[in-house]
């Protein structure tokens, strides 16, 4: 695990009103939430997509730091996996080890990527914890992704997570419950189809995510958490708008609005299932303005505090 972010910003004075996220972070041995980089383009490169998000943890920690404090909350730094050459797994192993490990000292994982082969780290995290601590509970996946990420590879890549997943509960004679909100019809072959139909995964396209239609969709997105105990939410930055997430290997068309995904987070949360949370494909090399960091950091902040 890598430790040289510096946590430091503005200090506006002194007592609990005043307080940003840089100074509360590492300040109570027992956290509510967990922070965990994974710095990875290798998936990327296997997938033939455009390098640079290995560097996004850090740019996203850098745009938390000045964020406020709303509420009392408790939040450790876990460090940076960083995955060394093409040693792909061994780094998803170390993220999933990292992401059970901070879940049986009941803080909840936030994972900041990296390309979406981090998906497969995370939800590995969750499935062994589940695996070895609460065995008859059923974990369900919510992928905010314009990419179905099914596709079939020799090898682990940022377009392989959920089949990986999928195998995995396979071989464990496990449900795989997943449903993927903002697919772009332009974005998934025939073949991701059919390999999604095949699985049962339920998905939402981006050109239904409309704020005339966003109580129709909670709906939708309540019955499928109604069939899980736990939940992996991961948040692709690319179901986004390239205008709001330049800063991606593969910038949307279309996209979805923040006004479509605010009160969609807002009803998951309130369920109070989710267990791990991550953002993926967050690229700093191709941002403007740190808009993408930013974004990120803006999804991050709502999901802890209320």
């Amino acid at each position: 695990m890598n430790h040289s972010f510096i946590w430091q910003g503005r200090k506006d004075g002194e007592g609990v009103d005043h307080l940003r996220i840089h100074q509360v972070i590492n300040t109570s041995p027992h956290a509510d939430f967990a922070l965990i980089g994974f710095s990875s383009d290798e998936g990327v490169k296997r997938n033939k997509g455009r390098l640079g998000a290995a560097d996004a943890p850090d740019s996203i920690r850098a745009q938390l730091a000045n964020l406020p404090v709303h509420q009392q909350i408790t939040i450790a730094d876990i460090g940076t996996v960083i995955c060394d050459g093409s040693k792909l797994e061994q780094a998803q192993a170390e993220l999933a080890e990292q992401v059970e490990r901070s879940l049986k000292q009941r803080m909840k994982p936030i994972v900041l990527g990296g390309g979406h082969e981090v998906a497969f780290g995370s939800f590995s995290g969750l499935f062994q914890y589940v695996q070895n601590c609460e065995l008859n509970k059923k974990i369900g996946i919510i992928n905010f992704d314009a990419h179905f990420d099914l596709r079939e590879a020799e090898n682990v890549t940022s377009g392989t997570p959920f089949l990986n997943a999928a195998q995995l509960s396979e071989q464990h004679h496990q449900e795989f419950h997943y449903l993927c909100i903002g697919v772009a019809k332009h974005s998934n072959t025939k073949v991701l189809f059919e390999t999604a139909n095949r699985l049962n995964c339920t998905y939402i396209y981006d050109h239904q995510l409309q704020p005339e239609n966003v109580e129709n969709i909670i709906s939708k997105v309540q019955d499928f958490i109604g069939k899980v105990d736990y939940l992996y939410i991961t948040v692709d930055l690319d179901v986004f708008s390239a205008s709001i997430a330049p800063g991606v290997s593969a910038p949307a068309v279309k996209g979805i609005d923040l006004s479509v995904f605010d009160p969609l987070l807002a009803a998951i949360k309130e369920t109070g299932k989710i267990k791990v949370f991550d953002v993926a494909e967050c690229n700093p090399r191709l941002d403007l303005d740190s808009r993408t960091s930013k974004l990120a950091a803006y999804i991050i902040f709502n999901y802890i505090f209320d």
